[in-house]
């Protein structure tokens, strides 16, 4: 990726041109790989981002065959994608006169975004590490046959372990705090 702020990596090559203007498909590109560069972090595939970037490039709400029409995704790539952004209100979805189809624009509460791709994860790891951490205690060898040292040793290891989790935890109500601000 080039260093300047103002220069995208465009090496997905995801937005189509179809006969546009070239500053127009420029723009959506732009805004595709921002969002496509910014999404790494959250593990969010390329084409949600892709989608939901497209969407922010337009001044008017697409339809699904406006965003397959503008982006070079399979017609079952982006129904997948709609439906994962449906799932955390991402987009604005309403209907357009008689067509009734349904059209998309991006919401630009960044909390719910967050919230999605970074609370609820959160909570489920932290959930699912507490039950973990009590089987592994259950788990570590009684230190029976001249390893009771060893057994020592990861008792101390998963303490350390409960320890981060718990660091981890002490992060939600930060995390909360931070997406109420905005």
């Amino acid at each position: 990726m080039k260093s300047s702020a103002a220069t995208f990596d465009l090496s997905w090559r995801l937005v189509r041109d179809d006969g546009r203007p070239s500053a127009g498909v420029a723009f959506d590109e732009a805004i595709v790989a921002f969002f496509l560069e910014a999404v790494v972090v959250l593990d969010v595939p390329k084409s949600v981002a892709a989608i939901y970037g497209i969407c922010f490039a337009s001044a008017e709400p697409l339809s699904f065959s406006e965003v397959k029409q503008r982006l070079n995704i399979s017609a079952g790539s982006i129904d997948l994608g709609l439906c994962v952004l449906r799932d955390v209100g991402a987009p604005k979805t309403f209907s357009r006169d008689l067509d009734r189809r349904e059209l998309f624009t991006p919401d630009l509460e960044l909390r719910t975004l967050v919230s999605h791709y970074l609370e609820a994860p959160l909570q489920r790891q932290l959930k699912v590490g507490r039950v973990r951490l009590g089987e592994l205690n259950r788990l570590i060898p009684n230190g029976t046959n001249g390893r009771v040292a060893s057994a020592k040793l990861m008792r101390h290891r998963l303490v350390s372990l409960q320890h981060w989790r718990n660091r981890a935890a002490a992060l939600l109500p930060i995390i909360r705090t931070f997406l109420k601000l905005g």
